[in-house]
């Protein structure tokens, strides 16, 4: 009985040991490093190329509300309107900051020195309109410039 109870455990333990030998995390391991190098081809880059695209319809809806803005001070310089021009200044920018922040960080630094303040005027409630016109030329200008770079 003894004997039969070794005989059997060294199968199990045999066949336990077995099927571990078989399951490596190699394979795995290899597939994934194949991976990138199956990825990189000539047609990797589209994701690239539509950040640029988004990139630069934003920045051209930025100048466009900049346009608006300078438009509206030159003609009747209402302030609850003009308020609601930077916010909408600043939604247009914000659904672009963050790319260009990450693939533009030294145009980010360059634009938001402007277009911040420009915003914050925009929202004071006692709007210096020299300084909006100011800061928007500036700003307009800088993201003419990005423009011409990304092309």
């Amino acid at each position: 009985m003894n004997v039969f109870r070794v005989i059997t455990s060294g199968v199990v333990l045999g066949a336990i040991l077995l099927s571990g030998c078989g399951n490596s995390a190699e394979p795995d391991e290899a597939q994934q490093e194949k991976s990138p190098v199956m990825n990189e081809n000539p047609d990797s880059n589209t994701g690239e190329t539509q950040n640029v695209e988004v990139i630069k319809k934003g920045v051209g809806d930025v100048i466009q509300s900049i346009k608006e803005l300078e438009s509206e001070i030159n003609t009747d310089a209402d302030s609850e309107r003009i308020e609601e021009m930077g916010k909408e200044m600043s939604s247009v920018w914000d659904s672009i900051e963050k790319q260009v922040e990450d693939e533009y960080p030294d145009w980010y630094e360059r634009i938001e020195k402007n277009l911040y303040p420009l915003i914050g005027e925009s929202g004071n409630p006692k709007k210096d309109l020299e300084k909006i016109k100011r800061l928007s030329k500036a700003t307009k200008d800088d993201l003419q410039l990005f423009l011409e770079e990304v092309n």
